[in-house]
């Protein structure tokens, strides 16, 4: 069975700070590789209970800020690693040939109620939704999932997090390392505490296939978005077919489906990308 893992920093346990990428400075340097190894150890237990569960085919997406945030040296070497910028895609490799995806390290989406490190995207965004319904970027991560048929059965982080998955994704298994009381404080568990019951419930993700239904948008597909400041121009942003500026704050993109929205919103991806199922020692 081949599962899809999606991984974020501001979820893992412990971390209740915004990542510093600016500074070079020793201290930060030491807290920063510290945090690549608090996510690795967390990434780390999943694998062990995926595998545990039957899962033999695992692709975990290193998915925070500069897209390589896990400590490779000490990662699982039954799992393969995606990583780096200048992507094809936001979630490549996640298509019909996945059992399920889940994720690790989540956080909960923008304007939650004391979640911890809580955003869309960026702290640009104040709310996202397709079709009504309000999603962070765990909830669109199950969307692309379920544009190909594949559930969601799986994700540890930020309790706010879980019970918002929870909502989406009935049946799903959901693991909270942390109960967020306010964007920047959390009542935590310790790592090898979070590492053991992210373990426990990675064990049990198998069961939820079959349980849980895939995430899925009725056609056609309405995606709205709203930013925290004034973005956009009515005038001179309403140009491409299907977009239209609501006011200066929040903008509506119309598409056939989830994709066709998506390549609207990224016309940098290319909607023809079908990366090879690459595997090592394997002739495709």
């Amino acid at each position: 069975m081949r599962i899809y893992i999606m991984t974020d920093l501001e979820g893992v346990a412990g971390v209740c700070q915004w990542e510093n990428r600016d500074d070079d400075g020793p201290w930060n340097t030491q807290r920063r590789t510290r945090l690549s190894r608090l996510l690795a150890r967390e990434v780390n237990a999943a694998v062990d209970g995926l595998a545990e569960a039957g899962f033999d085919d695992i692709i975990v997406n290193d998915g925070h800020g500069a897209g390589s945030t896990i400590d490779y040296e000490i990662a699982d070497p039954r799992a393969l690693y995606y990583h780096g910028l200048d992507r094809p895609f936001w979630l490549p490799f996640l298509d019909e040939t996945c059992d399920a995806t889940g994720a690790v390290g989540a956080h909960s989406k923008a304007r939650t109620p004391d979640g911890t490190l809580s955003h869309t995207m960026s702290s640009a965004i104040r709310r996202w939704s397709f079709n009504d319904i309000e999603v962070g970027e765990t909830g669109l991560q199950a969307l692309i999932a379920g544009y190909y048929g594949v559930p969601f059965v799986f994700a540890a982080g930020d309790v706010w997090l879980c019970r918002e998955i929870e909502e989406l994704c009935p049946g799903c298994v959901t693991v909270p390392v942390k109960y967020g009381t306010g964007r920047h404080s959390a009542l935590t568990l310790v790592p090898e505490r979070a590492c053991e019951v992210i373990r426990e419930g990675a064990q049990r993700a198998a069961e939820a296939i079959g349980r849980v239904e895939p995430l899925t948008l009725e056609s056609p597909v309405l995606f709205r978005d709203e930013r925290v400041e004034p973005t956009w121009d009515e005038e001179t942003d309403a140009e491409e077919e299907g977009v239209r500026i609501i006011n200066a704050h929040v903008r509506e993109v119309e598409g056939d489906d989830l994709m066709d929205v998506l390549m609207k919103m990224y016309p940098q991806y290319d909607r023809d990308f079908k990366p090879e199922q690459w595997r090592p020692g394997v002739r495709t």
